[in-house]
């Protein structure tokens, strides 16, 4: 996760406000209006300021934590991902093996 734009300072508030939020669903509309974007002006705003896209960016630090947790608890993997915002396990696994090439579980041992 990188940021092309350090001295964007909206760029950094939006950034902390996922990093607060990331365990709860956070909604294009929502950070859009929070950033007072249209949802258009927001994505392509974030997309210049990280690199990325909203989702993939929320998904990617969703997961960075993930794996943190899962290296440091023994809490279940359908735990875990309810925690860091993943309402679908499937969605969640898949993600994850995407990310790091390994289920969850692979990941833990």
């Amino acid at each position: 996760i990188r940021l092309s734009l350090v001295g964007s300072e909206m760029c950094k508030e939006t950034v902390n406000y996922i990093e607060k939020n990331f365990a709860r669903a956070i909604s294009i509309e929502e950070i859009a209006q929070w950033c007072h974007f249209s949802q258009s002006h927001f994505m392509k705003f974030f997309k210049n300021c990280t690199g990325t896209s909203f989702i993939t960016y929320l998904n990617d630090y969703r997961l960075i934590i993930a794996a943190r947790i899962l290296k440091t608890t023994t809490q279940p993997v359908i735990i875990v991902a309810s925690d860091c915002g993943f309402d679908n396990i499937s969605y969640f696994n898949r993600k994850f093996k995407e990310k790091y090439g390994v289920s969850p579980r692979e990941f833990r041992k």
